[in-house]
């Protein structure tokens, strides 16, 4: 029996679960910087449509108050009122994007990491019957007289 044959294919397992831990560890410092990503890209959008909004409602206040229409009675109230809202609908489905995209990244991740988990004990298990077939195949040949 060839001593280091058991030994290689421990070892040969050793190395593919380690490169599998290795790449989950890729997995979730990959992950980690497309949230970073995405929270920037957010708040760079935020902040241009806070400007935007600010400079429109700027330009609404001076139009209003070039025409002699009174801004804080009537109707002109009311339409701004509206506007604001409106631009506060915008800014929450803004965050719930944010929010939904890190959910479904969150939920890749999950599945990602499963499937490595998965490999892990596939190889573990391959690599067990591997040995266990290799021993059962020596007993055979050692009991037939063959020498190895």
């Amino acid at each position: 029996m060839a001593w280091w044959v058991i030994p290689a294919m421990v070892a040969s397992t050793a190395v593919t679960v380690m490169g599998i831990q290795q790449q989950k560890k890729n997995l979730r410092a990959n992950d980690a910087w497309r949230k970073y990503e995405n929270e920037l890209n957010f708040n760079y959008e935020k902040q241009k449509r806070l400007t935007e909004e600010k400079k429109r409602l700027s330009l609404a206040r001076a139009t209003s108050g070039a025409s002699g229409a009174q801004m804080f009675t009537g109707s002109s109230l009311l339409v701004a009122q509206a506007d604001i809202e409106e631009f506060e609908t915008d800014m929450w489905y803004l965050e719930k994007g944010l929010w939904t995209k890190t959910q479904a990244q969150d939920a890749e991740l999950a599945g990602e990491i499963a499937n490595a988990n998965f490999a892990i004990g596939q190889s573990l298990f391959s690599t067990a019957a591997s040995v266990g077939t290799y021993q059962q195949n020596q007993k055979l040949l050692n009991s037939k007289g063959v020498v190895t």
